[in-house]
């Protein structure tokens, strides 16, 4: 890993402490200014830094050598959307309010289509390559994982590739979609269903 990479796997414990140094000094100086900074840090500081980040250095499927002496701009985007990964409630609460988790995964470069139902539970770890048509529904406790790890010829090898769900699709409770998943258009795919790489259904 270089430097950078080194680098940027502090960030989620520097944001945490920023969150809780803003709450804390918000509450007890009696600073409504810095609660409302420590929500929109909650929320918008790793939008931001993933948005400039996705401009320099802008992720596209394929494979990545992890043992190369090279900056690997997938670890960063991983880093930064990290907070809502390991804090799944974050996101959770934005299904509260209709259409507003969609827009959500739209600002990190998700292209979701109209009327899609999201449950409570769905966990999505590469917010920017996933593909959703109209009309899905996403099942409870489904996950979608663009990216694998795997060892080709004794290399650990990165494999990124993006998922996509044809629209008037049915994504059963439990399922998991890996990278390069692809369900066609009007697919009902069944609960605990799993899709590795480059899984297609209906086959």
């Amino acid at each position: 890993m270089t430097l950078a990479g080194r680098l940027i796997s502090l960030f989620p414990a520097l944001y945490l402490v920023i969150e809780l140094a803003l709450l804390a000094f918000g509450i007890h100086y009696e600073r409504p200014v810095l609660l409302v900074a420590g929500l929109l840090h909650l929320y918008l500081t790793p939008l931001a830094l993933f948005k400039i980040h996705e401009i320099l250095f802008p992720l596209s499927d394929g494979d990545y050598d992890l043992s190369a002496k090279s900056y690997n701009p997938w670890w960063t985007s991983y880093m930064l959307q990290y907070p809502f990964i390991a804090l799944p409630g974050l996101e959770a609460l934005l299904r509260f309010v209709p259409g507003l988790f969609t827009l959500w995964i739209r600002a990190w470069g998700g292209k979701i289509g109209k009327n899609v139902l999201w449950t409570p539970r769905v966990e999505i770890v590469d917010r920017s390559m996933i593909e959703i048509g109209d009309h899905v529904v996403i099942g409870h406790m489904s996950i979608f994982c663009s990216h694998a790890i795997t060892s080709i010829n004794g290399k650990p090898i990165l494999r990124l590739k993006t998922i996509r769900v044809g629209e008037r699709s049915l994504i059963g409770g439990d399922s998991q979609l890996g990278p390069g998943s692809l369900v066609e258009a009007g697919t009902m795919l069944p609960a605990k269903t799993r899709l590795y790489w480059n899984g297609v259904l209906p086959t």
